[in-house]
């Protein structure tokens, strides 16, 4: 672990667990924060945001989380439908948000199929002021060392500096790794909240660690294994060691992935199976519905907080949800052929031409919702054909990417190489397609022309609640200090 005499050490006080109709996995996952809490003399307030529906799941919950509580001795906390309401109601009457946008916040759309983002923005909004770890229900507290960890603190300009190994199950994979135990709350202090300049980074390196992101074994979490044909070094190695090892890597979702040292990002990369974030920041909210609502943070994060840094390190967690999942043939393509609504979200994103200079998270979010509710206000023509455009460039910077790979390694091996090129030619002729900027996971059950007009109207939804962000979590914030919080005692 990194020497944090030589750093301002700072405490978590908040872990939180986000989850829905998972409850054995929950109480699994609880379990193990607890237990690595009570062996190293922690005691974090435990919060539980469930966007399970129907308070019969609520009452089940509370119920489980009852039994923790006087079985651990400890703090917990927990806020499902019931308790959303009710604060929701709140935040109206303490601000001047409108009652539908704070809904959308911490609830999503009910026409979307899923609302995880809500549900974190449900947390960040309980929570607002904390350093916060905060973990998905179905990981476990298990850690492992990075194998062959080095000590020294490294600076990365990369999207991701994490290496790869791949595993046909998960049995397998945790038989590469030893592991150890530590105080994970520890781990994520030793840089959590840090200034970049006192961690002795380059003259040019300025800005705070905002978030810090753990190691993972056992299930990727990734919705596709298209990342890794762009893989290059020691994963690629792996990854085409042999045609059973590639075919077997784009199938298994079990795998290890961790920085071998501890490292500063100020890349946009964001995973939420186990992060640390500082939330006494005025940090951006999910995207409340959705998959990927991930993905849309990290980069948002880079966009609004003015020198934000990630801190990747070399302690991993297990992702272990059940039963295991496997990716499907057609996982791998998907995505060169269709976008999806996080696609369109980012793409609106980038689009925004934010002006240079220092200001404060509050001003960059308030500019970046109006630009996103310009968009959404956009005839449907108008809309795509602004977003198109920035989606091209996102496929050709992939395309470059991998066209370098192949030549990079003469296009060798030929089971490697022969889906790089399917790969560089469905994602140049994808965006040509008439319907290409409607999202393919918003057409289920509905005709292209709603799910067209559904995207356009969720980016501008989310306009408005990236400039009422700011207000709600001042908000948030006076009426805690009257005694009203989001989640209540178990």
């Amino acid at each position: 672990m990194i020497d944090t005499r030589t750093i301002d050490t700072r405490t978590i006080d908040t872990v939180g667990i986000v989850t829905r109709d998972r409850l054995p996995s929950l109480v699994a996952c609880l379990e193990s924060y607890l237990g690595n809490c009570r062996r190293h003399a922690r005691s974090p307030e435990f919060v539980v945001t469930d966007d399970s529906p129907g308070e019969e799941a609520a009452g089940r919950t509370k119920a489980a989380l009852r039994i923790l509580a006087e079985r651990f001795s400890t703090r917990l906390r927990y806020a499902g439908p019931k308790e959303k309401l009710r604060f929701a109601a709140a935040l109206a009457a303490e601000s001047a948000v409108s009652s539908e946008i704070i809904h959308f916040a911490l609830f999503g759309d009910p026409r979307c199929d899923r609302t995880t983002g809500a549900n974190r923005n449900s947390l960040f909004l309980d929570t607002a002021g904390s350093l916060l770890l905060a973990v998905d229900d179905d990981t476990s507290c298990r850690i492992a060392e990075a194998p062959e960890r080095a000590a020294a603190l490294a600076f990365d300009s990369g999207y991701d500096p994490s290496e790869f190994w791949f595993f046909p199950d998960r049995a397998l994979a945790a038989q590469s790794v030893s592991f150890v135990d530590v105080d994970i709350l520890g781990c994520h202090e030793a840089l959590l909240g840090s200034d970049v300049a006192g961690l002795g980074a380059p003259e040019e390196s300025t800005g705070t660690v905002a978030m810090t992101l753990n190691g993972l074994l056992g299930d990727s979490g990734m919705a596709s294994p298209r990342y890794y044909l762009a893989l290059t070094g020691v994963s690629r190695d792996r990854l085409v060691a042999s045609p059973q090892a590639y075919r077997s890597a784009l199938e298994s979702r079990e795998i290890l992935r961790f920085a071998p040292q501890p490292t500063i990002s100020s890349g946009p990369f964001c995973m939420t199976t186990f992060l640390g974030l500082d939330n006494r920041v005025l940090l951006p909210p999910f995207f409340p519905v959705q998959r990927n609502s991930d993905g849309i943070f990290g980069l948002m994060l880079r966009k609004c907080l003015d020198g934000s840094r990630t801190a990747f390190l070399p302690w991993i967690l297990l992702h272990a949800p059940e039963p295991p999942r496997m990716f499907t043939p057609e996982d791998l393509w998907a995505d060169a052929e269709a976008v999806r609504m996080p696609d369109v979200v980012m793409a609106g994103i980038l689009s925004h031409d934010a002006s240079s200079g220092h200001f404060s998270a509050a001003t960059r979010l308030s500019g970046l919702g109006k630009h996103l509710q310009w968009l959404g206000s956009l005839s449907s023509t108008d809309f795509e054909a602004r977003l198109r455009t920035v989606q091209q460039f996102r496929n050709f910077a992939f395309i470059t990417l991998l066209q370098s790979q192949l030549r990079t390694h003469a296009a060798s091996p030929d089971f490697w190489a022969d889906d790089v090129r399917r790969m560089i030619d469905l994602m140049s002729r994808a965006p040509a397609a008439e319907d290409y900027l409607v999202p393919r996971d918003l057409r289920q059950g509905r005709d292209v022309g709603t799910a067209r007009e559904l995207g356009r109207e969720l980016i501008g939804k989310f306009g408005e609640l990236l400039e009422a962000w700011p207000a709600l979590v001042a908000a948030a914030t006076r009426v805690r200090a009257k005694g009203c919080r989001l989640s209540e005692s178990v």
